[in-house]
């Protein structure tokens, strides 16, 4: 009896967390682009057109600043300009250089 409680009490709770979940997974901002980097390059992309994906992917295999996995999200707001988020281990000085060089060719 008390475990058909206590199956019943968390059923109630997964419900609601389920539903704000999925609110969440529609309304978060969606990314244009994202690329994958880790130490040995560029692990995966997807987003870019080629001419552009081909220029950032010299970029990323020429400068080995990368240590551990990083990931590169990309977007434009309403007024145009360029969004980053950077997840990973990455320095000031690199994320500066990502930046500038998505904002100059993409």
């Amino acid at each position: 009896m008390v475990v058909v409680r206590v199956l019943m009490l968390l059923l109630r709770l997964a419900i609601p967390i389920a539903i704000v979940y999925g609110l969440w997974l529609l309304l978060r901002p969606k990314w244009t682009f994202s690329i994958v980097v880790d130490e040995t390059g560029v692990r995966t992309h997807d987003g870019i057109s080629t001419p552009r994906q081909r220029r950032l992917l010299e970029l990323f295999q020429k400068t080995r600043f990368v240590e551990g996995r990083v990931t590169v999200r990309g977007r434009y707001d309403a007024s145009g300009r360029l969004q980053l988020k950077f997840d990973g281990p990455l320095s000031d000085e690199a994320r500066q250089q990502v930046s500038n060089f998505l904002a100059n060719n993409l």
